[in-house]
This record gives C-alpha cells, sequence and structure tokens, in this order.
C-alpha cells in the first residue's frame, strides 16, 4: 500500500471507528412466570428491551382516571449506566403535536381563532411561492392537507434558544406548496412550527410559555418543558443510534433540540407527567360538558384518511378506537395511546432510534391484557 492510499483511507476508519461506539449489550432480568399486572407488563418491556437492545425506556399506564403503573427501565446513557426512572425526560418528537393542537383549539375555544381562518390573514408577512397558499387555513394545517412541504433538515445542532427563534424561521420561508389546499394528505412538521407561530401571534405571548402555563402546568406537568435548556440535567436522557459498520449502540453527539421547531417536535416529558396528562385528557372527554372542540380532535377530520384527527393520529385495536401518536427523531423514539372507551392508556419513551417497532410490540400488549 503506498503512503498515499494510507493517508486517504485513515481518516475514513478513524471515522467508522468513532461511530461504532461501545459494544452496549442489554441484558435486564425479570419474573418467571409473570402473574400480577406488573409482573406482565414488566415482562413485555423486558423481553423487547433485551431483543432490540434498547438503553433506556420509560413506561406509563393509565386506567379508570388512575395511573396504574410507572416505570423506568435500563440506563439514561451507555456512557454513563444512570438509572432511568418514570421521572426521567425524553425528547418525545411528534407527540408535541398533541399539544400544539390542543393549544390552538383553546384559542378556538376562546374565540380568538377560528379552524377556518386563512393562514394569509393570521401570518401576512409570511412568504410563499404558491398562490393555493390562500387557501390554507388552520384546519388543513391540523390534519396535514395544507399542501405545505415537510421540513428535510432540521439542523439540530443549531441549538437556538431565542425568544425569537420560531418567528425567525417562519418568516424566513418561501413556502411553495407540494400539494393544493385539501388535496391530499401529506404529513408536514413545517405546518405544525407554523401553528406555534400562530400560537404566538394571536396570544402575544411565546409558544412555549404559553403551552406551559395554560396546559402543561394545569395537568401536574411540572418538569416538562418544550424548552430543552429548562429541564433539570439530573432528569435528562442522552440520545443513542446504531452504527451501521458495527451495529453497536452508541450515544449520539447532538440532542434533537432548537427552538424553531419546538411546536413539531421538541416536548421534553417524561412517562409519569404524561400519564397525569392522559388522565386528566380522558377525564375531559368524558365530561358531558366538554368544548366540542376537544371532541373534533378525536374523530376524522377529512375524507383524505380515516386515520388523522385534528392533533390526533387514530387506528384501532381490537376493535376499538384509538387516539394517540408515534414520535420519532435523531436519538429518541416515542408513542402515546388511549383507548378513550375504556379509559385506557399507556405511553413509552426510549433514548435510541432503531427498531422502532419496538413501541407498538410494548405497547398494543400491554392495552390487550388491561381490557
Amino acid at each position: 500500500m503506498s503512503i498515499k492510499k494510507v493517508f486517504i483511507i485513515y481518516p475514513l476508519l478513524l471515522c467508522l471507528g468513532g461511530c461504532t461506539g461501545k459494544a452496549f449489550r442489554q441484558n435486564l432480568d425479570h419474573k418467571h412466570p409473570a402473574i400480577t399486572l406488573s409482573e406482565r407488563i414488566d415482562s413485555i418491556i423486558v423481553d423487547k428491551m433485551n431483543q432490540y437492545n434498547i438503553p433506556g425506556l420509560s413506561i406509563g399506564v393509565i386506567k379508570n382516571d388512575s395511573i396504574i403503573y410507572t416505570k423506568g427501565y435500563g440506563v439514561i446513557s451507555i456512557n454513563n449506566q444512570k438509572p432511568v426512572t418514570e421521572n426521567s425526560i425524553f425528547h418525545t418528537a411528534s407527540v408535541s403535536k398533541i399539544f400544539t393542537a390542543l393549544a390552538v383549539m383553546q384559542l378556538i375555544e376562546q374565540e380568538q381563532l377560528s379552524l377556518d381562518d386563512k393562514l394569509k390573514t393570521l401570518i401576512p408577512e409570511l412568504q410563499y411561492d404558491s398562490k393555493g397558499m390562500e387557501n390554507v387555513s388552520v384546519k388543513t394545517l391540523l390534519n396535514h392537507t395544507s399542501g405545505i412541504p415537510d421540513i428535510s433538515n432540521y439542523h439540530w445542532s443549531n441549538n437556538n434558544q431565542s425568544d425569537s427563534s420560531l418567528k425567525a424561521y417562519i418568516l424566513s420561508e418561501n413556502i411553495k406548496l407540494v400539494s393544493e389546499p385539501g388535496e391530499k394528505y401529506a404529513y408536514s412538521n413545517l405546518g405544525y412550527d407554523i401553528l406555534g407561530y400562530i400560537v404566538e401571534k394571536v396570544s402575544g405571548v411565546t409558544f412555549e410559555d404559553y403551552v406551559k402555563t395554560n396546559i402543561l402546568l394545569p395537568s401536574g406537568m411540572l418538569q416538562s418543558d418544550y424548552r430543552y435548556f429548562k429541564i433539570p440535567d439530573s432528569l435528562k436522557t442522552a440520545p443513542h443510534g446504531k452504527s451501521w459498520l458495527s451495529r453497536n449502540s452508541y450515544q449520539r453527539d447532538t440532542y434533537p433540540y432548537t427552538r424553531e421547531h419546538a411546536p413539531s417536535s421538541t416536548l421534553n416529558a417524561s412517562a409519569a407527567e404524561l400519564s397525569l396528562w392522559m388522565v386528566s385528557f380522558l377525564q375531559t372527554l368524558e365530561d358531558g360538558e366538554a368544548p366540542d372542540q376537544y371532541k373534533l380532535m378525536t374523530n376524522p377530520s377529512t375524507d383524505l384518511s380515516e386515520h388523522i384527527g385534528l392533533g390526533f393520529q387514530l387506528s384501532a385495536l381490537g376493535g376499538k378506537k384509538t387516539i394517540g401518536h408515534f414520535g420519532g427523531d435523531k436519538g429518541f423514539r416515542s408513542y402515546l395511546l388511549m383507548v378513550p372507551e375504556e379509559k385506557i392508556g399507556v405511553v413509552l419513551l426510549a433514548n435510541c432510534d432503531y427498531d422502532e417497532d419496538f413501541r407498538q410490540e410494548i405497547v398494543h400488549p400491554i392495552v390487550h391484557i388491561l381490557d
């Protein structure tokens, strides 16, 4: 091998070696046979964590207006081995959209907004390159039928923390529709970031302050926040990926946070506090005097897809309607699922971004044993 070839290959080897991470292997124990409800839940989770080599995971389970199970498994980081608890904070990714939609619905309930309000009226300074943008409404943003494209690069490493980050981002875009409003269902994180800016403009406070004050705190979510820099260091978990070369898990260098993507992606929360919110929300749905806006969120909102409400993803399990949302960003996966008919809710938060089917392989069997 010539000296020239050594200099070409050596940096590549350094890069590949640096991406492989430690040879982490999850090996949790659980009781056999699993008899009690907690043992059965524990058995499902431990089996999947060992199978998929998940570093850390937290679970919350509710039924009949009560939290019946919360627990943390594994470690917050494979580098320090500190255990996960039910109070550990995870990046929830698109589970964030539920709370952004709730903020919009609150403003609609207060008659400060309506589902039919047009984006061009709410944000007249918005730049766009498609005449169809004049027909984009709050409703089409909520149910992903606006035609606004998705985000191609989140630039998580920017880590913007300024109060003006969301405004600056939205107003710097020159939006070109990928389809006409109401023509097709096309998932759009940018659409939800725009909704967050609408919340800011209408409420007169930052998006994060509005949600914290009006949604999170009233539900008992004291530590959870869209602003990662507000999370206590003692509760933070680290993101993990898997090397394509060695297939080893490794801790990612960049946490998925930059403030312009708060409305679509950056709620940082614990399973314990999300469980409190699920109890509160299901109680609200049951209330005979609950505002119609909240019930609209949980029903199909467009003929283009039976699986999308207004902020919620809709499905069925065991023949019963479910509402919730999947979440996934660099280093994290999440899944929040509720069965209103049975007053059941399960939330799963994990600090890895690979083999993501573990979410439903854990959550769905837990729902089945609660039926």
